[in-house]
């Protein structure tokens, strides 16, 4: 059987074609949802004593699990919150308290899977770009110069040394909404004029590269130790060169399948292994020297946005791998 790990409300197309796919092949499927586990009013239970360890709930050994999310902390506890009557601090810090609560119980969860077939394995998300990047050099991939501090002064240090930066988050890309706005918090340029009207000589600890101008960008769907990878000539568009997700649906940008360098391959499998991943999203750049220079890499990433455009076909791609390692 295969078990696809998800949030009732993801609907993402690549998510269902994998389902089309799994059920052309005959495969029997089920769902984990968080829902079922903290929200329909399900009985279940994890026991611990000095005997025998007692589970409610399993999923069979002879099984995979494709992991597409749980619950997204964010959209759900609406009954937790609304009718309280309380100041913004308490709200804040009570929301904070539940989702911290959430990730260990579902940590607690999922580690009743273990001998069970993961993509990618759940214990292996919760790395931060900055671990990987260290990660990524010492098996001798090019990265950005690299900087986390709250110091203004080390930051114009960094800009002065290295030449314009950037910030991004160390972990993902949020956004708030309004009726009328959103706001992302994406990879931005910083300058040396946005340091100079800075009041403060202090800000919030953020992370900062060096801005590496790029020939080509290039996005990398791995899999079990296959690649896939495709061009965007991003860099081409004023609107996409900084980052291609602000995307020009007017004129968008060209992708195309891309054959990387074996050594290049080599070494992105060997940090994958490092990484305990057998499946992610490998965001790279080559610049106009023909460096190759390392940038993430997202265990969850979309593989749709790389498959359509080179006809991989990594729908089936991943059917087949959770079929074939079922164990």
């Amino acid at each position: 059987m295969i078990f696809i790990s998800r949030d009732k409300e993801d609907n993402n197309p690549s998510y269902n074609e994998v389902i089309d796919w799994l059920l052309h092949k005959g495969e029997e499927i089920d769902f984990l949802a968080g829902q079922d586990f903290f929200e329909n009013g399900n009985d279940w239970s994890i026991f611990l004593n000095n005997g025998e360890d007692k589970v409610s709930f399993g999923v069979p050994l002879k099984s995979s699990i494709w992991f597409r999310g749980f619950l997204n902390h964010r959209n759900h506890f609406y009954s937790t919150f609304k009718d309280l009557n309380s100041s913004n601090d308490n709200l804040n810090e009570l929301r904070r308290r539940v989702g911290q609560e959430t990730s260990k119980v579902t940590g607690q969860i999922y580690s009743q899977f273990d001998k069970n077939y993961q993509l990618p394995k759940f214990s292996s998300l919760k790395i931060d770009k900055f671990s990987i990047l260290k990660k990524a050099k010492s098996v001798g991939l090019k990265v950005p110069n690299s900087l986390i501090t709250n110091s203004k002064k080390e930051l114009k240090k960094f800009i002065k040394d290295y030449g314009d930066a950037i910030s991004k988050p160390l972990h993902e890309s949020i956004f708030f909404k309004n009726d009328d706005s959103v706001v992302f918090f994406d990879t931005k340029m910083v300058t040396p004029d946005i340091l100079d009207n800075l009041e403060s000589n202090n800000f919030f600890p953020s992370f900062f590269q060096t801005y590496v101008e790029k020939d080509i960008k290039l996005r990398i769907f791995y899999i079990e130790g296959d690649f896939f990878s495709m061009a965007i000539f991003s860099q081409l568009d004023a609107k996409t060169k900084l980052d291609f997700r602000n995307y020009n649906n007017e004129n968008p940008n060209r992708n195309v399948p891309y054959l990387l360098p074996k050594s290049i391959e080599q070494k992105l499998h060997q940090l994958m292994v490092k990484l305990d991943l057998n499946t992610g999203s490998i965001d790279m750049i080559k610049t106009p020297e023909k460096e190759y220079i390392f940038l993430e890499v997202n265990p969850t990433g979309q593989f749709g946005f790389t498959s359509k455009p080179c006809n991989y076909y990594l729908e089936e791609k991943m059917a087949d791998t959770l079929i074939k390692n079922k164990k």
